[in-house]
C-alpha cells in the first residue's frame, strides 16, 4: 500500500520534533515518523534535562547559542511555561580562559572567578588557583517537558505522528521522495532525515553519506537535594585512561540538575563505538571515574550512585552538526553530545531546506 503526503520527518527525537512543528506551523502537511513509542530511551533524546550554555571557545558556537537561547524564548512565551531553569554554568580548568575569550569577542556576560567565590555562592569544591568561569545566561533545560512541548506543537498545528512503524528505505524519485517503512511506503514532496545513530544507514541506501560514528556514554544519577539550585559544571579535568580502566578518556565531566532524580553527571566523549540497535550497557569504569569527580566537587554529595544508564552520541570527527539538503532529501544530525540545546533554532533552519526541497 501507498500513501501520499507533503513532507515526511524520519525520528521524533528533539530536532525531528521540532522541525515538524517548524514545518506544521508554516502550514506544510507533515508526517512524523517514529520507529519506536515516542520518548523512548534508545537514542539521545531521553532524560528530565540538558544544559544550555553559552560557553564554547569558538566564538561560531557561542553565536548559535545566542540565537538558540532566543528561539527557546520565544518557545516558552508560546507555551506559557518555563523550559530554562537560570542557574547560570561554571566552567573548571583551561577551558574555562578558552572559553571566556569567546564569550568577550561576543559580547556574553560572563566573570571569572576565584576558588573562595565559589565556594562562597555555591555548595561546590574549587582547587585554588585554578581558572573557573561563570556566566549568567546559562541554566537547565527541562528536557522531557521540552520535547513534549515541541511535539505537542506540531500535533496541534496539524503534523502527524506515526509511532512504532520503521523506515527501512528512502529513495529519491523523479518528482518525490519515497519513503519505505514497516507498514506501508510513503510518497511524499520530501524527507527530512532526523533518525540520529539510525540516520547514516538510511541515507546510504538513499546515495547520501553522512560521516557519523554512533557511541554508547554512560550516564549516572546521584542523590543531591536542591540540585536545581546549583549551575551546570563543566570541567575538563578528565582521567588517565589506563590508570581507570577507561576504554577512552573522554574530553570532560559534566553535571546538572536531573528534575525527579537528583544530580545527572558524566564523561563527555567516553563510549565506544556502538549498533544503535544493541542494548545499552552501562560502562562500570566510568561510573566509577564519574562517582570519584562528583564527590570531589561536591562536598555535599552521596557518592554512591542511585542509577546509571545510556544514550548515544552521534558524532561528526569535529563535534559540528549536519543540515543539509541532497535534492528533495534533508539531512539533520544536530548531536556529537551538545545539539539538544539548539533544536528549536535548527528546527527551523531545518523546515526551510524541507520547503526549498519539496519544490
Amino acid at each position: 500500500m501507498t500513501r501520499d503526503a507533503d513532507i515526511v520527518v524520519v525520528g521524533a527525537g528533539i530536532t525531528g520534533a521540532s522541525t515538524a512543528r517548524a514545518l506544521a506551523q508554516a502550514g506544510r502537511g507533515v508526517l512524523l515518523v517514529e520507529q519506536f513509542e515516542p520518548g523512548h530511551d534508545r537514542g539521545s533524546s531521553h532524560g528530565t534535562s540538558r544544559i544550555f550554555r553559552l560557553s564554547y571557545p569558538d566564538q561560531h558556537f557561542v553565536r548559535l547559542a545566542q540565537g538558540a537561547l532566543q528561539t527557546w524564548r520565544e518557545l516558552e512565551a508560546e507555551c506559557g511555561e518555563q523550559l530554562i531553569v537560570p542557574t547560570g554554568a561554571l566552567d573548571f580548568g583551561p577551558v574555562a580562559l578558552e572559553n571566556a575569550r569567546a564569550m568577550a569577542a561576543s559580547g556574553v556576560r560572563h566573570e571569572l572567578l576565584t576558588d573562595a567565590q565559589v565556594r562562597s555562592r555555591w555548595p561546590i569544591s574549587a582547587d585554588p588557583g585554578e581558572p573557573i568561569l561563570f556566566h549568567p545566561d546559562a541554566g537547565v533545560i527541562l528536557a522531557g517537558r521540552a520535547w513534549e512541548v515541541l511535539i505537542a506543537g506540531a500535533v496541534d498545528a496539524g503534523a502527524a505522528l506515526i509511532e512504532d512503524v520503521r523506515v527501512t528505505g528512502i529513495a529519491e524519485e523523479r518528482g518525490a521522495v519515497r519513503v519505505t517503512t514497516s507498514g506501508e511506503d510513503i510518497v511524499a514532496r520530501a524527507c527530512v532525515v532526523a533518525a540520529g545513530a539510525w540516520g547514516r544507514g538510511l541515507l546510504d541506501g538513499a546515495g547520501v553519506e553522512l560521516s557519523v560514528i554512533p557511541t554508547r556514554e554512560t550516564v549516572t544519577y546521584f542523590d543531591l537535594p536542591g540540585a536545581l539550585e546549583l549551575p551546570p559544571i563543566i570541567d575538563d579535568a578528565v582521567p588517565d585512561p589506563e590508570e581507570h580502566g577507561l576504554r577512552r578518556p573522554g574530553l570532560i565531566n559534566y553535571a546538572l540538575a536531573a528534575p525527579g532524580r537528583g544530580l545527572k553527571a558524566g564523561l563527555h566523549h567516553a563510549g565506544p563505538p556502538t549498533d544503535p540497535d544493541d542494548v545499552g550497557e552501562v560502562d562500570e569504569a566510568v561510573v566509577r571515574w564519574v562517582s570519584t569527580w562528583a564527590a570531589r566537587r561536591y562536598p555535599g554529595l552521596d557518592a554512591e550512585p542511585i542509577a546509571s544508564e545510556t544514550c548515544i552520541y552521534t558524532n561528526t570527527a569535529d563535534e559540528s552538526f549536519v543540515l543539509e539538503r541532497h535534492g528533495r532529501i534533508v539531512v539533520a544530525s544536530v548531536c556529537s553530545g551538545h545539539g539538544f540545546k539548539f533544536a528549536p533554532f535548527f528546527g527551523r533552519t531545518l523546515a526551510g531546506l524541507a520547503r526549498d526541497a519539496s519544490g
